[in-house]
């Protein structure tokens, strides 16, 4: 015979059981992206989400806002990045054009040099050749760039000139992201790291890239642990002795700037896809997300 709280009990399991079962389906559902989202992007980056989804399903949201153009789908987008040696050189030489200057005016210098070597970006050969002419290095500089940009395109364009096989088996071999970085800072004037990891990312595709030191990732990772208080302090906690320090220096103080060590430690959590993290916090970096994708897909669009 069943006593009245055997009844009880096995109400309250049978209880329990169902909420578990409903807390499931809810996460679930979390995670799981549109079938049009799917469709549009890598399988690779779509993996991506759905672990950062499983990590931290909270930024759902910001993350469908809209469409990734960067790892949209295309024939061979799931093989490794196919990027070319003369892709490779244009997207470093506009990287070195648009340094420490607004985007329009990066775009109408972009637009005159482009102009001047009739509409197309010239190759590695050829700039570096140009370069060392007097007369066509004075045409070029007219076009709007500094005597220190210049020679920083001119590095540029001398070391993919002498080095062309190895930077090409370099950008094509997987999991080497520090030795991408490291190569090219220590051997082109004007990449620093901030330079050498949007290539990683824009470029070669990589999707474990995190950069701290931008400024748009500091100020959207600002908001995004602003109401994580129990993350903040477990990430505080967990700090190793060795601190990286922000170099990041602001004006307002509508936001607070974290270390890096801090940032690094809260991407981590999202290995190895930080990419996916460090796209979320730019488009949190603005209380206007949707201007901030639309800032975003300018930005693709120059690369």
């Amino acid at each position: 015979m069943i006593t009245r709280a055997q009844k009880r009990s096995r109400a309250e399991t049978e209880k329990q059981d169902d909420d578990n079962e409903h807390k499931q389906r809810l996460k679930e559902d979390e995670i799981v992206l549109p079938s049009d989202f799917i469709e549009k992007h890598t399988n690779e980056f779509v993996i991506g989400c759905e672990r950062v989804l499983e990590v931290d399903p909270s930024v759902r949201t910001i993350m469908l806002l809209n469409s990734f153009m960067l790892f949209y789908r295309t024939d061979d987008s799931d093989d490794i990045a196919k990027v070319s040696l003369q892709d490779a050189f244009t997207r470093l030489g506009s990287t070195i054009m648009g340094q420490q200057i607004s985007n329009n005016a990066a775009m109408s210098i972009r637009k005159r040099f482009m102009d001047h070597f009739d509409g197309l970006f010239p190759t590695f050969l050829t700039l570096h050749k140009d370069l060392k002419d007097p007369e066509k290095r004075s045409i070029i500089k007219a076009c709007g760039l500094s005597d220190r940009k210049l020679s920083y395109l001119e590095s540029l364009a001398l070391y993919f000139s002498e080095n062309s096989k190895e930077i090409d088996t370099l950008f094509k071999t997987r999991d080497n992201d520090s030795e991408v970085v490291d190569h090219l800072v220590n051997n082109i004037k004007g990449i620093g790291p901030w330079s050498a990891k949007m290539f990683l990312l824009t470029a070669l595709k990589r999707l474990n890239v995190f950069v701290p030191e931008d400024l748009g990732i500091a100020r959207g990772f600002s908001r995004y642990i602003s109401d994580k208080p129990e993350l903040l302090a477990e990430l505080m906690k967990n700090r190793g002795s060795v601190i990286k320090k922000s170099k990041i220096k602001h004006k307002k103080f509508n936001w607070t700037i974290y270390d890096d060590d801090i940032m690094e430690a809260c991407a981590d959590r999202f290995a190895p896809y930080r990419s996916i993290f460090m796209v979320l916090m730019w488009r949190l970096s603005s209380e206007d997300t949707m201007a901030m994708v639309k800032i975003e897909k300018e930005f693709m669009q120059q690369i």
